[in-house]
């Protein structure tokens, strides 16, 4: 294990770890820096986390991890590893990886990925340490998790305790835990005046109403004296297993007529009215013209059976109402043929009579009646469903589709799906009010969508869904009010972004046409060039001086190697600009060694002194290529190989792997430093010999030229194995079977050296 750095003893490894959880304030933090602790004490060149925000990142060998609960480890990354991302670090030029699970009691709380370039591994002694090491961590973990949860489940109820009705937390046995500023208020008493107070010291909740309190069922209740004639619901939910929270509604009075009607305004079609002896409105709430279209002004002095059309004996039966609730079904008109099915609720309170009026939505939701999973699975609507104690439970492929959900928002508050505020008041508040409403309908909020934390307005409609076992459940049907203006943001965020890739797209292409065209025009030219000073050394020889001839001769070669030049800045610009078709046959390559151009190298290697061999397994089968493409790519490793190599000689071999022919070009040469390496492949980049460029070298775009080659076939440029001083190998696979069509294919370069 020399390139990775050996694993500490356990026991400092325990200590490290454990001050690690004493110091971090939060699981996120404490994994972040465990992230940064196994990089350091590894000495790995990177370390990847992802918590359990990041679940949807998750990728198929972190899955692996978490389900068997041990270490992935891959100590020979290859092209041929299990997973995609696996040949990916490899492709990036790592060599070794470890993906550790981070998890407690079955609670996947995320992955730490380790990734080293030494081909050394992880060993036994790394696994045992990386084992240990995450397991002390996950339990610590597991634990900030759980309790930043509770305390976000305590800041959500000190939020909803900021709003204008009175609240109460009590335990199993009726005792209030605590109360907000104003029940305290109504009650006359301090915050610490609460020990040993029942909530049925507040308010008078008849036989057996504690019992139905602690059911989680709401209860009518009065004052608890004759100062307090007002009567209230008291809409309880269940927080933990030993505390419920109560939310009360007083539903008598004038004088709290404002902070009702802000409170039932969260209900959205909710709409309340104070009535005289003779059913004449006094007061209504100011969504009475949102929801029914009847403004405050046209209703204030005017009886309420004005309005409703059946039944007609309804006025009666209003009147007639005592220390009983009057609850009824009714059709009310506003006028302009406008009908509304609603619930009518009246409450008789000294002098007045409260009304609550509802939209009844009976017949539009009848299909709740099916289990909400039934709902969920047939409703092309976004469903959410939460359980008793606010804390989401289910949802379906709509909800995943418009809001990025996925298995990690099981157990969390509904109102984390909230993007303000006013939101979470109005969702919290709607849950306790359609528990005793029946259904709360129009609610408008703004959501949030998981991935990118883009703000989704909705409207959403919550009911009720008690179950057979008497647990409360509710079923949250949204309407998305955004989907037009967000459909037309991103078309016209499509028009922009097509246009700009027409105007990059001719822009690269002009560029492209311009190179091919000038280099073509300078081929005439410089042939001319060669051409006359081939004649005047053949033909005018005799009546040259000797400086003369070496200066035609200079001629020559230089416009000779221009000339070259030219020829690969056309090869580069028509590969660039996706002109290139290939012509492809069956190709043996065997027999490419008897090929003209190869056996010119093959004769400047023995001129030079140096060895060439060329071997191809027995089991290589030909390959559909470009046979003068195949050439091009040989004839230039082979003269690059040539040019930096002054003892030993130049080797090709050929074998087959899997579906794969593996080409490898090598020689003995000068080699190639690891920060040349990375660079070997840009175009016009030419090898150097210390701080001097190497005699005779070209132009800087061979190399590039045969990478594109390859993935214009379909192959690959693998990576290039060499040491300075010890030569150098360069290899590339290519497709046994066509990968590709027989068409024009344009390779981005820039894109693929980006990606190394």
């Amino acid at each position: 294990m020399i390139g990775m750095r050996p694993p500490a003893s356990q026991e400092r490894i325990i200590s490290d770890v454990l001050r690690l959880g004493r110091e971090s304030q939060g699981y996120r933090e404490l994994l972040s820096g465990f992230n940064d602790y196994l990089k350091s004490a590894l000495d790995v060149e990177r370390a990847i986390l992802k918590d359990a925000a990041q679940m949807d990142k998750l990728l198929p060998a972190d899955e692996v991890a978490l389900n068997t609960g041990k270490p992935y480890v891959d100590n020979s990354l290859s092209d041929y590893s299990a997973f995609n991302e696996l040949i990916e670090y490899y492709n990036s030029g790592f060599r070794c990886c470890a993906i550790l699970p981070l998890s407690n009691d079955g609670k996947a709380l995320g992955t730490i990925t380790l990734l080293s370039k030494d081909e050394k591994g992880f060993g036994q002694a790394h696994v045992g340490m990386l084992s240990l090491a995450s397991g002390i961590i996950s339990i610590e973990a597991s634990y900030k998790y759980e309790r930043e949860r509770s305390l976000s489940v305590a800041r959500y109820f000190d939020a909803s305790f900021n709003n204008a009705f009175m609240q109460f937390i009590i335990d199993g046995n009726g005792a209030v835990v605590k109360a907000n500023k104003v029940a305290l208020a109504h009650a006359s008493r301090l915050q610490s005046e609460l020990g040993g107070v029942g909530i049925d010291d507040f308010f008078s909740i008849g036989e057996g109403g504690l019992d139905r309190i602690k059911k989680g069922l709401a209860v009518e209740a009065s004052g608890i004296n004759s100062q307090d004639p007002s009567a209230y619901y008291l809409v309880p939910s269940k927080v933990d297993d030993g505390l419920m929270h109560v939310a009360v509604i007083d539903v008598g009075g004038l004088r709290d007529a404002e902070g009702r009607a802000g409170m039932l305004d969260n209900a959205g079609n909710d709409v309340f009215l104070v009535l005289d002896q003779n059913l004449c409105i006094e007061w209504a709430s100011a969504n009475l013209e949102t929801v029914f279209r009847i403004s405050t002004d046209a209703a204030h002095g005017r009886k309420l059976t004005d309005f409703i059309i059946s039944p007609v004996d309804i006025g009666n039966a209003i009147k007639g109402t005592k220390d009983r609730k009057y609850t009824a079904r009714a059709v009310l008109g506003p006028g302009n043929d406008v009908e509304f099915a609603v619930k009518v609720v009246a409450y008789r309170q000294g002098g007045a009579i409260n009304c609550i009026i509802s939209k009844d939505y009976d017949r539009q939701v009848g299909a709740l009646e099916r289990t909400p999973a039934e709902m969920m699975a047939l409703s092309n609507d976004p469903m959410v469903e939460i359980n008793g104690s606010g804390y989401i439970s289910a949802y379906n492929k709509a909800a995943e589709t418009l809001f990025g959900l996925d298995r990690s928002v099981i157990g969390t508050p509904i109102y984390a799906m909230c993007a303000d505020s006013e939101s979470q008041n109005k969702i919290v508040a709607s849950l306790p009010i359609s528990k005793s409403n029946g259904v709360i309908t129009d609610v408008y909020v703004n959501l949030l969508e998981r991935k990118d934390r883009s703000l989704i307005p909705c409207v959403q409609t919550i009911k009720p869904m008690p179950s057979t076992d008497g647990t409360m459940r509710f079923l949250m049907i949204i309407k998305e009010l955004a989907t037009k203006r967000r459909f037309q943001e991103l078309l016209s965020q499509l028009e922009k972004e097509q246009k700009e890739v027409e105007r990059l797209r001719t822009e690269s292409d002009l560029k492209s046409q311009f190179i091919y065209n000038i280099s073509h025009d300078l081929k005439t030219p410089i042939t001319n060039i060669m051409g006359f000073s081939k004649i005047i050394l053949t033909d005018y020889s005799a009546s040259l001086t000797k400086e003369q001839r070496d200066y035609i001769q200079i001629i020559y070669d230089e416009s000779e190697r221009f000339l070259q030049l030219v020829k690969q800045i056309l090869d580069v610009a028509k590969l660039s600009s996706g002109i290139v078709k290939l012509d492809t046959q069956d190709v043996d390559l065997g027999s490419i060694r008897n090929n003209p151009s190869i056996t010119a190298l093959e004769q400047a290697c023995q001129n030079k002194g140096l060895t060439f061999d060329w071997k191809v397994d027995y089991d290589v089968p030909p390959i559909p290529a470009d046979p003068n493409r195949m050439i091009q790519i040989f004839s230039n490793l082979i003269s690059n190989a040539i040019k930096f190599t002054e003892h030993g000689g130049i080797s090709v071999s050929i074998s087959k792997k899997r579906n794969n022919v593996i080409v490898k070009v090598s020689d003995t040469g000068i080699g190639i430093s690891k920060e040349d390496r990375a660079k070997i492949f840009k175009k016009f980049f030419q090898l150097r010999r210390g701080l001097v460029k190497q005699e005779g070298a070209g132009t800087g775009l061979g190399l590039s030229i045969v990478r594109e080659i390859v993935h214009l076939h379909g192959g690959e440029m693998r990576r290039v194995e060499s040491e300075p001083g010890k030569g150098s190998t360069f290899s590339f696979t290519m497709p046994i079977s066509q990968r590709v069509k027989k068409r024009t294919i344009k390779y981005n370069a820039e894109h693929q050296e980006a990606a190394r």
